[in-house]
Order: C-alpha cells, then sequence, then structure tokens
C-alpha cells in the first residue's frame, strides 16, 4: 500500500493529475488505517494538504478544510506512534532518523516551533549520508509552501 502510494505521489508529482494525488490517498490511507505507521501516516498527511490546496483552488473551500483537519488528526497520531521509537538510542541510526525526520515534518505540519526545533536538532545529530539530509529539507520545504498557499488562499477567500 505504500508502495501503491508512492507510484501515485510521484506520478502526482511529474503529470498534476487528480486521479494521480486521489489514488496516492487511498494508497497512503489504506496502509496508515491497516498497519498503524508512521510512515505511511505522515506521507498522507501530506497528501491531505496538498489536496486540500487543489480543493481551495478548485473553490471547493469545505472539502478543503475537511482535509486540513484530517491531516492535522493524521500527524497527531503519527507523533503518538513515532515518539517512542526516535527516543531509543539504540536504533541504528539511519532508522532513527526517518522517524526523527517524520516528526520534525509533523511539527512542520502542526505549526509547533518547539517541536520542530527539537527533532531538527536530533536529526542533525544522527550520521547519515548528506542525501537523507537533503530528503528531509526538501520535503520541509514542501510542506512548508503548501502550507503557506492554503493559508493565502483560504484567508482571500
Amino acid at each position: 500500500l505504500g508502495l501503491w502510494g508512492a507510484v501515485h505521489k510521484r506520478l502526482w508529482e511529474l503529470r498534476s493529475q487528480p486521479d494521480d494525488l486521489a489514488e496516492a490517498v487511498s494508497g497512503y490511507e489504506r496502509g496508515f488505517h491497516l498497519k498503524q505507521d508512521w510512515y505511511n501516516g505522515i506521507n498522507l498527511a501530506f497528501l491531505l494538504d496538498l489536496r486540500s490546496l487543489e480543493y481551495l483552488m478548485a473553490g471547493e473551500q469545505h472539502e478543503a478544510i475537511a482535509d486540513a483537519v484530517q491531516a492535522r488528526r493524521v500527524r497527531r497520531e503519527v507523533i503518538r506512534l513515532a515518539t517512542p521509537l526516535a527516543e531509543r538510542a539504540d536504533d541504528d541510526p539511519q532508522k532513527r532518523f526517518w522517524v526523527v525526520a517524520t516528526l520534525w515534518e509533523a511539527a512542520i505540519g502542526l505549526g509547533d516551533a518547539a517541536a520542530q526545533a527539537r527533532w531538527e536538532a536530533a536529526a542533525n545529530t544522527l550520521a547519515v549520508p548528506q542525501w537523507m539530509q537533503d530528503s528531509r529539507r526538501d520535503q520541509g520545504s514542501k510542506l512548508t509552501e503548501v502550507l503557506a498557499n492554503y493559508a493565502t488562499m483560504l484567508s482571500g477567500q
């Protein structure tokens, strides 16, 4: 399910077809509800925010707000699931990094500056390849841009 979501997420990035975004959301949503894991959850939350922006651009404010609220709920659940894993110091640094990066992204999505700073510092201390840090920062930038655009459009409605 995660792979299905990832394929359609990438197709969305390449083609911007609404069906691709819907399939990506569906894949990660099913994966998250079945597995109750942080990986599917953080991807689902991002895609819900992305879809909320798409809804706003299409003039569907109620659907936009529903997806934005759901994204926040999923992030809170992701934090509950991932925090105990991130606090285990005995894990492989690369495995731990992705959990910490997930918590950092969740904090961005919830607008929690203190948690964002905490998880940013934790991510920066882990000895991982640079591409992993770059990937984390790139995803954070994408999320920040989506949220800023959403806020701008919502305030203009």
